[in-house]
């Protein structure tokens, strides 16, 4: 695994990177826990790799659980998002320990199309996460290793294809990780940590239509934002089905 080799206490950060202990708010900013349907996806071990899982819950009654992936990767980090048109899309990554890899799925009519590789070009890719942006088109942000750095990478669902990824920072000699990536007051956003030299700090960056703005440390507005993001993902996950045993952050997407 390269991503992070570089920083400080690697070993015991790494294990919380693949695992996803760390909590992250959740891209649907307007969930709340009192909607009656709520959408989840989760990593969970069967007996020999980790596998994606997805059911539903409406007026109060889960349904049956759905199988996305079964190959020959560790799946995990899963990351949901619903279009207006009511599509849902599902990303996740594929670890297998040294080229780690992007996937994803679209729900339509009720059925989950087989998983499909997202080429990054990069030499390993990890935790995506995943709005509806503007055009009502589906974005992605996650932590990516090019050989030289861990940075974070964007990409957008042009109709057909995910487009060429993009860095959204200048290259920089420190660990970005664990990018959020979420639509904030009509604005496209990307939150994440990057390591200050001392410890991890929250950095964000907007969409301007034509580009990422400068990255920015997290404003007082947006950690407010965030606690209460967390708040609400807490009390979502309090409503999760007792015979699941999810591996690291389930995805919630509440309507």
């Amino acid at each position: 695994m390269k991503h992070f080799n570089k920083r400080p206490s690697g070993s015991i950060l790494l294990t919380a990177m693949l695992l996803a202990c760390l909590l992250l708010p959740c891209a649907a900013a307007a969930a709340t826990a009192g909607n009656s349907s709520m959408d989840l996806a989760w990593s969970e071990f069967d007996g020999q790799r980790f596998e994606i899982y997805f059911k539903t819950r409406r007026d109060s009654r889960w349904g049956e659980t759905v199988q996305i992936t079964n190959d020959q990767y560790n799946n995990m980090h899963p990351s949901l998002a619903v279009t207006g048109r009511g599509e849902e899309w599902l990303v996740w990554t594929g670890l297998n320990g040294q080229h780690n890899r992007l996937f994803y799925s679209r729900r339509k009519k009720g059925q989950w199309t087989f998983p499909r590789e997202i080429e990054t070009g990069l030499e390993s890719s990890i935790a995506p996460s995943i709005t509806i942006g503007p055009g009502d088109r589906p974005w992605i942000a996650w932590a990516g290793y090019n050989g030289r750095n861990d940075d974070i990478y964007v990409s957008r669902w042009n109709g057909r294809t995910w487009q060429k990824p993009v860095r959204i920072h200048p290259a920089n000699n420190v660990p970005d990780i664990l990018p959020v990536i979420a639509m904030d007051h009509g604005r496209l956003t990307v939150t994440w940590q990057r390591y200050d030299g001392d410890k991890y700090i929250y950095v964000t960056s907007t969409w301007t239509g034509k580009g990422w703005s400068a990255v920015k440390a997290e404003s007082p507005a947006r950690l407010q934002v965030r606690k209460k993001m967390l708040l609400e993902r807490k009390k979502l996950k309090a409503r999760l089905p007792e015979d699941i045993r999810p591996v690291g952050e389930p995805a919630l997407l509440a309507r």
